[in-house]
């Protein structure tokens, strides 16, 4: 990673060749007072993607008087 002229931006360039730009503006936080000081590069816990959930089943679409119920209520 490294740092811009900007305090408040950092660049980094990603394994793939992306550049990343992240940048926060001032704020009066408290949790948020060191700015992109208190940030700290992390390796990935995860590569890849998991498993794709489970297809959601097929349902026949409700009619409008019973869409309309769940107004009423």
């Amino acid at each position: 990673m490294r740092t811009t002229n900007d305090p408040n931006t950092l660049e980094t360039t990603l394994a793939d060749g992306r550049r990343m730009t992240l940048s926060l503006p001032a704020t009066g936080s408290g949790w948020a007072a060191d700015g992109l000081a208190a940030l700290r590069p992390v390796r990935p816990t995860h590569t890849g993607r998991g498993a794709e959930p489970p297809a959601l089943p097929e349902r026949p679409a409700l009619p409008l008087e019973v869409a309309l119920l769940g107004f009423a209520l």
